[in-house]
C-alpha cells in the first residue's frame, strides 16, 4: 500500500516509482512470453522486435494482453491493482497495453502527454481512443513495468515534474521528426505512411526533469498527462524491454466511435475485437465492451497458437507444394475466398501457383481452413530455440564475454570498437585469448591476430570472412583459464 508521502508525490509530480512490485521470477513468465512470441528483424540497419496481436490480427506491439494470459495476469495482479485503487478509485478497467523494446542504438521517444482525450498522435481528433465524461476530472493511469533493467545508458523513463497540471500545444512536423520516430516499432504503429506527425510545444529546460531508472520487476506509475520521454539507448549490447498497462474508470468511453459502428481507429487498425477488462470494482455504465477474456473458440485459439510457431520461426517450414498449401490455408482462414485477380503466369510464376492453390480452396470455411492449417503445423519439426546468429556476431559476443569476465565488468561496458590495448591485456593474456578463441572456433589463429586486427569488430569480421571455415558451436560460451 502507498504511504501518504507517496500519494502526495504522485499528486505533485504526476508520477511515482520505481516501486518494488514483482520479483524477477514473477515477471520472467511475461518476459519469456514476449520473447517466444516475437522475432528480431533488421530495419534500417538496426534490429527491431517484431510482435503480433492474435486477437486484432495485427503486426503490432499493442494490446498483447488480449491474447497472452501471462501478460493480463500481471496487470490484474492485486499487487498492482491495490496501488492503483489508491490513486484512481475502486472501479478500474484495463483498456490498453504496449511493449516497449529499445534495442542498442535505437533512438528516443520525445516528450509527450495525453490530456483531454487519448489521442496522443492527433492524426484524427475525430477518433480519440478515450472520451472522458465532462462531469469528472479523470486521469488515465499508466503502469510501466521493467522486464529488463532500465538505466540512464539504455534509455529509462524521464518525467517533467508537475507538467500534468498544464496542457501543452502541439506542432505539426514531418513524420521523420515525430515523437515516436526514434523507435521503429512504434513509428510503424503511430505514424505509418503519413507524411506528418506531431511534437509538443515544450521546453524541458523550463521544468524540473527527473530520470527514473528501474530494475527488472519494478513498476513506475504515472498519469498520462505528465510530460514523459525516454532518451536513446546508448549502450552497445543492452536491450531495454518494458511493458505498460493503461487503466481508466468505466465512465470513460474506450474507442467511442465504435458505438457508431466504426471499428477503424485513427491508425487504420480494426479494433472490432478489442475489449476492456474489469480489474477491480464494478461497471455501472455499460458503455464499453468488457470481458474477462477473448472470445476465440478452440479452433481459432489453436490456429493462432500454431500460426505464431510459424510466424516466429519455431518450426521448420516445408518446401514445395506443402509450403504453398500452408500459405494458402492461412490466407483462406484469414481472408476467406480468393478475390485477387489472376496473376500473369509468365511474369509472376510463383504468385500464379499460389493464386491457383488459394482459388482451389473456394467455398472452404475459415474454420475448416484453420483446422487443416493447425494439423499441418502440429506435425512440423521444431526448430532449436537457440536462434542462429551470424558467425561474425557469435565471435563478437564471445570476445565481449571473454573480456568482461577477465576484467570483472559487465558485457555492455565492453566497447567493441576500442583497441584491445585499451583493456591492458598483457602478452600472456593476449596469447591465452587467441588460443581459447581458436579452440572454440576449432581452427588455428595467428598469435599476432590482436595486433593485426586490433578491435573486437575488426577481428570478428576477419575471422568470419576468412577462407578457413570455422566449426564453432551455436551457443556463445566462454570457457576460460585466464584470471578465473
Amino acid at each position: 500500500m502507498l504511504t501518504q508521502n507517496q500519494i502526495k508525490h504522485f499528486e505533485e509530480k504526476g508520477w511515482l516509482g520505481p516501486l518494488d512490485i514483482f520479483t524477477n521470477s514473477e515477471v520472467e513468465s511475461v518476459k519469456k512470453c514476449i520473447e517466444t512470441n516475437s522475432s528480431l528483424k533488421e530495419v534500417e540497419g538496426q534490429p527491431m522486435m517484431m510482435l503480433y496481436n492474435n486477437v486484432l490480427n495485427l503486426n503490432t506491439s499493442r494490446d498483447l494482453h488480449l491474447f497472452h494470459q501471462p501478460i493480463v495476469e500481471m496487470f490484474k495482479n492485486n499487487k498492482i491493482v491495490r496501488v492503483l485503487n489508491q490513486l484512481g478509485g475502486d472501479n478500474l478497467l484495463l483498456w490498453n497495453s504496449n511493449v516497449f523494446c529499445k534495442m542498442p542504438g535505437e533512438g528516443e521517444i520525445k516528450w509527450h502527454q495525453v490530456y483531454d482525450s487519448y489521442d496522443p498522435s492527433a492524426y484524427d481528433p475525430q477518433k480519440p481512443a478515450l472520451l472522458y465524461p465532462n462531469t469528472e476530472d479523470i486521469i488515465n493511469i499508466s503502469v510501466w513495468i521493467a522486464l529488463d533493467d532500465a538505466n540512464l545508458e539504455n534509455g529509462c523513463l524521464h518525467f517533467a515534474n508537475g507538467t500534468h497540471k498544464k496542457k501543452f500545444g502541439r506542432v505539426q512536423v514531418p513524420a521523420e521528426e515525430g515523437m515516436f520516430a526514434g523507435i521503429k516499432n512504434h513509428k510503424m504503429v503511430w505514424q505509418g505512411r503519413r507524411q506528418y506527425s506531431v511534437v509538443f510545444d515544450f521546453d524541458d529546460n523550463e521544468w524540473e526533469v527527473e530520470a527514473v531508472p528501474a530494475r527488472m520487476g519494478q513498476a513506475i506509475i504515472f498519469t498520462e498527462r505528465v510530460m514523459h520521454s525516454s532518451p536513446p539507448n546508448k549502450s552497445k549490447q543492452q536491450r531495454r524491454l518494458g511493458i505498460n498497462g493503461r487503466y481508466v474508470p468505466p465512465s470513460v468511453q474506450v474507442y467511442p466511435h465504435r458505438l457508431k459502428g466504426d471499428f477503424i481507429d485513427e491508425n487504420f487498425h480494426n479494433i472490432k475485437k478489442h475489449f476492456c477488462i474489469l480489474v477491480s470494482g464494478q461497471d455501472d455504465y455499460g458503455i464499453n465492451v468488457v470481458r474477462d477474456s477473448h472470445d476465440l473458440d478452440n479452433i481459432e485459439l489453436e490456429f493462432q497458437t500454431m500460426s505464431n510457431l510459424v510466424r516466429f520461426g519455431h518450426v521448420q517450414l516445408p518446401k514445395g507444394k506443402k509450403e504453398i498449401e500452408l500459405e494458402t490455408l492461412y490466407q483462406q482462414a484469414m481472408e476467406g475466398d480468393c478475390l485477387e485477380e489472376e496473376p500473369d503466369p509468365i511474369l509472376q510464376p510463383r504468385k500464379y501457383i499460389q493464386w491457383q492453390a488459394w482459388n482451389q480452396l473456394k467455398g472452404m470455411s475459415c474454420s475448416e481452413a484453420m483446422k487443416q492449417y493447425s494439423q499441418i503445423v502440429a506435425k512440423l519439426p521444431v526448430v532449436d530455440q537457440e536462434r542462429e546468429l551470424p558467425l561474425e556476431e557469435k565471435i563478437k559476443a564471445w570476445l565481449v564475454a571473454y573480456i568482461a569476465k577477465v576484467f570483472n565488468i559487465q558485457p555492455d561496458e565492453v566497447n567493441s570498437t576500442l583497441p584491445f590495448e585499451r583493456y591492458a591485456l598483457g602478452s600472456a593474456e593476449s596469447a591465452t585469448l587467441v588460443a581459447e578463441l581458436g579452440a572454440w572456433l576449432e581452427r588455428d589463429i595467428p598469435a599476432t591476430a590482436l595486433y593485426s586486427y586490433p578491435t573486437i569488430e575488426f577481428l570478428a569480421k576477419h575471422l568470419a570472412n576468412s577462407r578457413e571455415a570455422p566449426r564453432c558451436t551455436d551457443r556463445v560460451s566462454v570457457g576460460m583459464t585466464a584470471r578465473q
